[in-house]
This record gives structure tokens, C-alpha cells and sequence, in this order.
């Protein structure tokens, strides 16, 4: 037996399906779930945890990934299977059986109400063809009826009107399950996948949105077979823009007649009811369908001014602020406003612009509203604004302290596009380049998500397990909450189409056409004419790459930007992301002259090259070619796997350090972590160093360490020597992040006068997680207790020169991330 297969039944994956298996599961770290190959559900208790990365690491092949390499947990047969299907010709099939259709959605809804936290659902979503949508609008297409439909078709140049028959139900996935019919009394099965209002919604939510009897038009219908109901086929509505709900009046139903007879009970028949229903579900926080209710107030023509204002509101909730706007300002030029009400639908009005960053609108607003305490404020907030938008000055200090208060903090702040511009690099790849030579820790960007989701809002969705698969595209996940900022997406373009068109121009995956040009050029997004139609045909299959590939992790969420996710990768960054809240900071991390490319790491980069490979490939489809990526891939596999289990071997010393206080075993340890280093740097072939301009990631922590261990055994036994080596130590494990150090004296005098920082000012460490500047303090604090308080001062100020490059703040700020060091190191003299 060969180490691999030694390694492979160690793990339990003695075959190939576990194998394939084993590797879908890794992807999002998540606990893996056992799940039916023919099915969509399945039960599962008792689970195994994570698998670690070097479980991940050990069976991947010892060569550069490629996309092949991902085609594991059934994928491939899946793939091959849609292919079959897609090549086999449309054909009619006979029409279903009414009985059977409601009978499956009512038992589809009772298995939904059964699952509980000890008996959990595991629903697979599978997409085997790109995902359709219409771009015709419904008076361009033709009418046909259910029996003209074909399995394995989608009815280009058509429509299908219909209308429900019973109460929708959730399917567990990503759907809504509807019986129809058309006017000639055949029924048909409707499945709604993607509706980003349902997916959360209760059961009083989908039947106000599509109660029984609703007339639809559905734009270009897809039919499809069922792979377990074989007698029960289906048509596939994937993007909600291609549903419109008619109005009784709509010129479609010209002429209509419907065979069958259908119980309909209406939630309200009068404008009055429609309003009180609105106010019912506005207290629930059903936003969706108190937008639906006040709609038909309107229409119905009952208080119609107080009817739009509370829309407004309604609007406000869901993002939608272009049509709330409108209806702020139409109930404002209406002139039957009582001054109480002018007051409210001004507040809606200021709050809607607030929220598009039209704050010039609001400022210029303040002669028409004053002696007004609200409107002063929103006046005063919208300055503030203007001023951060224009200059990129923030108040650090105030946004660090509030972002630790809570788990999803969203910060008010305008956005701030500093000197990047986006054009094609070298390589004919998109990429953000500064526009005029910028310094170490420069601000170019402050933004705003476009959307974000936190992951601690509980659904009854996410109660049930998710696969899902997209078999175009190749790729899988069970994160539902991935889902869920694809459907917050889609909320947010429901009434803005400039926002749509400038999803557009980020990458939306490989089989996605390619990006617009970015910028969008700007367009005036009409408003809403009725709630349930979004105002542009939604790709959805472009719309789920966009979020698929450019969404961040931030603190208790996901979020995605747009201008931020054109920067490139590089594993040697010339500019870092922070995360303040849901908004993310860009800053430059050494000097860059006019015209070079910005660019960030989207992944831990100092962790080992087989393992960024692996991060880059599962995620992005690529391989990185940095300089450090080069350096490490040219020492070789043996060399790579060498220096990963030393490296390992370190992570099994750090305990031992941290609970070190006898100077004997300190010593000793620090012995055992120089011989483990030392054999580390081995690995490094001769000229890694400067094609990798000197980092050597994988050896900071170490050294960090082996200063630790230096570190006590020097302070207990006030051994000068084992604390100057302590600090070289330090100094070590920073250069290896890229820190170029110019003074590394431990002892001597200084030059009189004054006296430059021992580092180069031009580029701080590559990467930041606090720990650096920590190292610092401590080289700092060592000086100190060698009684150079003159070094101890000149490197207290490297660090804060470095946290002032990394968060735009100084001492106030190092104070604010470093208060326990500072307090444990004793400082607070040297500031």
C-alpha cells in the first residue's frame, strides 16, 4: 500500500465516490452532509466535522490545479448527464393531472412544516442549463396555451397565460410551487425559482404576492421534465422579471374567458381594506406585502396621498429608495398635503436621497425647510458627507470604537473613490492602476456594500439543509447564505437599473458573457409601476456569478462592493483591505508611481503555496504567478511538503511556548524552535529570496515564536543577550513579511540630531493582522527594559507610522487596536 492510499483510509475515503466526495466538501469548510444521488432530499444525523486543510493538501495532486482538477462529488456524471438531456429534441407530453399537481404541492408543504432541528432536510438545487430570462417585452410576444408547451424547450416569442389554483408553497431549495391553468382549464405545474421577496417570506407573504386566482403572464416559458415525477413536468420561471402579474384592466385579458370555475377569496375588495391590510403587514415587518396591499389602495383610489406616503416608507425598507422617492414627491405636488403630512413625506423624501448619496439634493434643500430640529440634522449629516466624499477624510478614531460594539455594524459614511481609475493592464486583463504617485498607507477607497446580508438573521429556509449545483458553470456550494446575497442583489436592481447595469460590469464567471465597461454610463431608473415587476429583465445566471465570484466575507456577513473587486490578486500586495463594519477601506501598502496596478490579496496569502493554489483554483479558477507564488513553486513539492510539516511542527511548540514561565524549559524550547527554523529556511532554494524581494511567509509566525521563547528566558533570567536575540528574532520574522529594516543595531549610540526611523518608510509588512504591529511594541518595550529608551522611542514610533498606514489613524488609533499590549507592555510613557 503507497502512502496516498495509506493516507486515503486513514481518512475513511476508500473509494472513489467517497474520494470525490471528501473534496466537494472542502470548498466552504462546512460540515459535510450525506446526500441522495437521485434525489433531492435526504436525512442525516451524526455528521463528522471539518475536514482540516492538511487533510485537504494530502490528497491533491502534486502539480498545478486546473479546473479539472474540481470536478469531484458527482459533478462530472451530472454534467454529462444535462448534456445528454440538452441534445435530445423538445417533445410534447400529455397534460397533468390536476389531482396529482395539488395533491404533490400540499404534500411538499406539509414535509415542510415537518422538519425539525433533529430530522434536517438536505435540498438539492440542481441548474443544468444557464439559467434563462426575457428580454421581450409582453406586447411583442404571442399567446399560447399549456397544451402547446414541449419538455426540453423554451418558448422564444411567447407567452403563457395562466392563472393560480391553489396556495404557493416553499420547496426547500431556492423555489415557490404553483398550480396554474389557462383560460382553457389545463392545469400545469409552476416552479418560481430565485424570488428574492419569497424566499424569506411566511405563508400570509406568498398569499398576498400570489394569492389563488392571480392572473399571470408568463414571458417566454421553459418546460421541463421531472427527474422524479416522471408524469409531472414543470415549467421554470428562473428570473422574477419574466413574471407579470396582470391587472384586471390590462389589455391581455381583452377578450379572455376562463373554462373552469375557481373559488377566489379575495385578502380586501376595497381600497379602504387594502390600506388597513397594509398596516397590518407593515407591523409584522412584511414589507413586501404591505407594498402590495398600499398598491391597491391606490388603485382603488382610497386616501391615495396618505396610501403613496406610507408606500414611501414601505419603499425605504426595501431598498428601494428611486421609488420612494417618487412617491414622496408626487404626494408632495399632489397640494393636498396637511402640514404634518408635508412634514412626513419630506422626511421620506430626505431619506430617500440619503440613501442614493444625492446629498447635494438635501443640503440644497435646507432654505425651503427651516426652523425644523429633524430636517437640521439630516441637513447637518448630508454636509458631513459631502465633505468625507470630496477629501476622504474620516473620523477613524469614531468608526474603529463603533465597530466593536456590534457583530454587524453598518457604518454611515459616504463613499470615497481616491486617484485609481480602471483600464487593461499588460496581460489584457481589467485592472485599477493610480492615476498620480501615491505614499504608503494612502486612502483609495472607503466604501459602502452594494448589498450585504448577516448571517445571524435566522430564516425558516435556512433551517433546511442546501446543494446546490450549478453544472453550467461547475460549481457547487452548501452555503445558503451565499444564496441569499445573490437574492439581495436581485432586491436591490428590482428598482434601480443603473445599479443593475453596473453589476454588469463585474465578472460574472466563465460561462458569463463578458463584463460591460466599467463605468456604467449613468441612467434615471423610472419607479416602480407596481411592486411585484422589477423594472429590468434580470440575467440571473449573470447575477449569481457576479455574486459568486465578488462577494467578501465581513464581520457577521457577506457583502459585496463594486469597485473594489476589480482590483486583481497578488500574493505580494501593494495595497491591503480592512473591513470597518460592513464598508471596506483600501490603502496602499508602499509607494506606487503614476500608472502601476493596484493590487490586494483576496485570500491568507502566508500560508503555504499548496494550500494558496488550492484557495485561488477552488474559488477563482486561477493560478497566481507573483513573484512569491514563482519563488515557492520552483522549490519543489518535496521542499514545499518539508517546510509545511516543520512549519506544523512550530504550530505544536506554540503552546508549550505560551505556558512557558521556567527559564530552563524556555530556553530549551527556544533551542527546539531555532534547529526547526533552520531546517525550515533550507527549503528556500538560492535565489527564492530576491525573486520573492525577500518574503518568506511561512517563517514569520515561526520566528515570531522562537522570539517568544527567547523572550521569556531572557526577562526571567535578566539575560541581556537572550533578549537582544529576542529582538533579532523579531526583526526577522517581519522582513520575511517584507518589512525592510535599515538600522538593525541592538546596541551603540545614535546619530545626534534628528534620527531617521531604522525602516523604510516606502512599504510596511505585506500583510496585517494586528500581530505586526504587536512585534514591534515588543521590540520597542525590549529596548526599553535594556534601558535604550531612545531605540525603545524610535521603534514605538515605527509602529505607529505602521498603524497609521494600515488604518489611517496614529497613536489614537494604536491605543484603540492595542490598549491590552500597550497596557501588559508598559508604553504609555513613550507616548
Amino acid at each position: 500500500m503507497d502512502a496516498l492510499d495509506q493516507t486515503l483510509r486513514s481518512l475513511g475515503l476508500d473509494s472513489p465516490m467517497k474520494l470525490k466526495s471528501f473534496l466537494d466538501s472542502l470548498p466552504s469548510q462546512q460540515t459535510p452532509t450525506l446526500k441522495n444521488t437521485n434525489g433531492t432530499t435526504a436525512h442525516t444525523k451524526g455528521c463528522a466535522g471539518p475536514f482540516s486543510i492538511d487533510q485537504v493538501l494530502s490528497v491533491l495532486p502534486k502539480k498545478k490545479l486546473t479546473r479539472d482538477d474540481f470536478m469531484v462529488g458527482g459533478l462530472k456524471e451530472l454534467k454529462e448527464q444535462a448534456d445528454i438531456e440538452a441534445s435530445l429534441l423538445p417533445k410534447r407530453v400529455p397534460l397533468v393531472n390536476r389531482r396529482d399537481l395539488l395533491d404533490t404541492i400540499e404534500a411538499t408543504r406539509e414535509a415542510m412544516s415537518r422538519t425539525t432541528p433533529d430530522h434536517r432536510r438536505v435540498v438539492r438545487v440542481l441548474v443544468q442549463w444557464p439559467q434563462k430570462y426575457s428580454t421581450t417585452s409582453l406586447e411583442d410576444l404571442s399567446r399560447i396555451h399549456v397544451s402547446d408547451l414541449m419538455v426540453r424547450k423554451t418558448h422564444k416569442g411567447n407567452y403563457l397565460l395562466c392563472r393560480t389554483i391553489c396556495t404557493p408553497s416553499f420547496d426547500g431549495g431556492i423555489g415557490l410551487l404553483l398550480g396554474i391553468e389557462d383560460p382553457n382549464g389545463n392545469p400545469a405545474y409552476l416552479k418560481i425559482s430565485n424570488h428574492p421577496l419569497l424566499f424569506d417570506a411566511d405563508d400570509k407573504d406568498s398569499r398576498t404576492i400570489f394569492p389563488v386566482g392571480i392572473v399571470l403572464a408568463l414571458r417566454e416559458p421553459t418546460y421541463y421534465t421531472n427527474e422524479n415525477v416522471k408524469d409531472l413536468p414543470f415549467i421554470k420561471v428562473e428570473s422574477p422579471s419574466d413574471i407579470i402579474a396582470a391587472d384586471s384592466d390590462a389589455s391581455t385579458l381583452d377578450g379572455v374567458s376562463w373554462k373552469s370555475k375557481l373559488t377566489v377569496q379575495s385578502r380586501a375588495r376595497t381600497g379602504e381594506a387594502w390600506k388597513a391590510e397594509g398596516l397590518k403587514d407593515f407591523k409584522a415587518s412584511r414589507w413586501f406585502s404591505s407594498a402590495v396591499c398600499f398598491t391597491n389602495s391606490i388603485k382603488f383610489g382610497f386616501d391615495i396621498e396618505v396610501s403613496r406616503l406610507n408606500r414611501a416608507e414601505v419603499y425605504l425598507r426595501l431598498g428601494w429608495n428611486n421609488s420612494a422617492l417618487h412617491d414622496a414627491q408626487v404626494a408632495l405636488e399632489s397640494g393636498r398635503l396637511s402640514d404634518e403630512l408635508k412634514r412626513k413625506a419630506n422626511v421620506r423624501k430626505i431619506k430617500a436621497l440619503y440613501a442614493m448619496g444625492r446629498y447635494q439634493e438635501i443640503s440644497q434643500m435646507a432654505s425651503t425647510l427651516e426652523n425644523d430640529k429633524i430636517f437640521a440634522e439630516w441637513v447637518t449629516r448630508a454636509n458631513q458627507r459631502i465633505e468625507e466624499q470630496n477629501t476622504g477624510n474620516y473620523d477613524w478614531l469614531k468608526l474603529h470604537m463603533e465597530s466593536k460594539k456590534g457583530l454587524y455594524y453598518s457604518p454611515d459614511i459616504a463613499d470615497f473613490t481616491g486617484p485609481v481609475e480602471v483600464k487593461t493592464n499588460a496581460k489584457g486583463l481589467r485592472g485599477t492602476f493610480v492615476t498620480r504617485d501615491v505614499r504608503a498607507g494612502e486612502l483609495l477607497m472607503f466604501h459602502k456594500p452594494a448589498f450585504s446580508i448577516s448571517t445571524s438573521e435566522t430564516t425558516k429556509a435556512n433551517d433546511l439543509g442546501f446543494d446546490w449545483i450549478n453544472l453550467p458553470a461547475l460549481r457547487r456550494t452548501n452555503d445558503r447564505d451565499l444564496h441569499r446575497l445573490f437574492l439581495k442583489a436581485m432586491q436591490r436592481v428590482w428598482d434601480d437599473r443603473h445599479l443593475y447595469d453596473t453589476l454588469r460590469t463585474l465578472y460574472g464567471g466563465e460561462t458569463a458573457e463578458e463584463p460591460k465597461a466599467y463605468p456604467a454610463p449613468f441612467v434615471v431608473s423610472p419607479p416602480l409601476e407596481h411592486s411585484t415587476r422589477p423594472i429590468v429583465d434580470i440575467d440571473i445566471e449573470y447575477l449569481h456569478g457576479v455574486t459568486m465570484f465578488n462577494a467578501f466575507g465581513v464581520q457577521d456577513g457577506h457583502a459585496l462592493y463594486v469597485a473594489p473587486s476589480l482590483m486583481n490578486h497578488s500574493c505580494m500586495p501593494n495595497a491591503r483591505r480592512e473591513f470597518i463594519g460592513t464598508a471596506i477601506v483600501i490603502r496602499t501598502i508602499q509607494d506606487l508611481k503614476k500608472g502601476e496596478e493596484v493590487t490586494v490579496s483576496y485570500i491568507d496569502a502566508q500560508v503555504s503555496y499548496d494550500e494558496r493554489r488550492f484557495r485561488l483554483m477552488n474559488s477563482w479558477r486561477f493560478n497566481c504567478s507573483c513573484g512569491v507564488c514563482e519563488a515557492d513553486d520552483e522549490d519543489g513539492y518535496e521542499a514545499r511538503e518539508s517546510r509545511r510539516a516543520l512549519s506544523k511542527k512550530m504550530d505544536d511548540l506554540e503552546e508549550r511556548i505560551d505556558m512557558t514561565y521556567d527559564p530552563v524549559t524556555a530556553q530549551r524550547l527556544a533551542a527546539e524552535a531555532k534547529k526547526t527554523i533552520d531546517n525550515m529556511k533550507r527549503t528556500y532554494h538560492e535565489e527564492h529570496a530576491k525573486k520573492a524581494e525577500g518574503c518568506k511567509y511561512e517563517l514569520a509566525k515561526p520566528l515570531r515564536l522562537l522570539a517568544d521563547a527567547l523572550g521569556v528566558a531572557g526577562r526571567l533570567t535578566s539575560d541581556k543577550t537572550l533578549i537582544k536575540q529576542s529582538i533579532e528574532a523579531k526583526m526577522q520574522s517581519l522582513e520575511v513579511l517584507g518589512l525592510k529594516i535599515t538600522d538593525k543595531t541592538l546596541t551603540g549610540a545614535l546619530p545626534k540630531g534628528k534620527i531617521p526611523s531604522p525602516v523604510d518608510t516606502s512599504r510596511v509588512p505585506q500583510f496585517y493582522d494586528e500581530m505586526e504591529v504587536e512585534t514591534v511594541l515588543e521590540i520597542s518595550r525590549f529596548f526599553k527594559e535594556l534601558g535604550d529608551k531612545k531605540r525603545a522611542k524610535r521603534w514605538f514610533k515605527v509602529a505607529a507610522w505602521m498603524e497609521s498606514v494600515y488604518s489611517g489613524g496614529g497613536i489614537e488609533i494604536l491605543k484603540v487596536r492595542q490598549a491590552p499590549s500597550l497596557g501588559l507592555l508598559g508604553l504609555s510613557d513613550l507616548y
